[in-house]
């Protein structure tokens, strides 16, 4: 990946370890390969993270809790926040009117084509999607492609 491709914006599927979750192989093998780029966010990951962390800590002590919180200041702190925009929600739009259902997916994917980054995803659908529809393959790419 070259200079310019080298600021990643992560799927949730690669915050999750952050906080304190295991999520697939896929991605726990591409955790230490992460340090070699500038790592960006959007707080709706941070939201679908929180929504699959709360159905498993319904019964948990607050110790787990409070892991989640410092995994969540912990990303604030080290990655920086790519912002929605009015071309990222019109982008999004687009790509659901032409049939990806997953919002969250075509934010991301829309963050990283308005903020010229590359959106780290093991979603094969949202893959196929961009592949399907010529939309810019340079804005996404899969842990084994780093």
């Amino acid at each position: 990946m070259s200079r310019r491709n080298s600021r990643l914006l992560l799927d949730t599927s690669f915050l999750l370890p952050v906080l304190g979750f295991e999520t697939s192989r896929r991605v726990m093998r591409a955790l230490p390969s992460l340090a070699r780029y500038e790592l960006y966010y959007n707080e709706i990951s941070l939201l679908e993270a929180l929504w699959k962390i709360v159905k498993i800590l319904r019964d948990k002590p607050p110790n787990d809790i409070e892991r989640v919180v410092e995994g969540v200041q912990a990303i604030i702190d080290t990655m920086t926040n790519a912002p929605l925009t009015s071309d990222t929600i019109r982008q999004a739009i687009y790509m659901y009117m032409m049939g990806h259902r997953d919002m969250i997916d075509n934010i991301l994917y829309s963050i990283a084509l308005t903020h010229d980054l590359v959106l780290l995803t093991v979603d094969n659908d949202l893959i196929r999607f961009v592949h399907e529809h010529n939309l810019s393959k340079k804005h996404i790419i899969t842990p084994e492609e780093l």
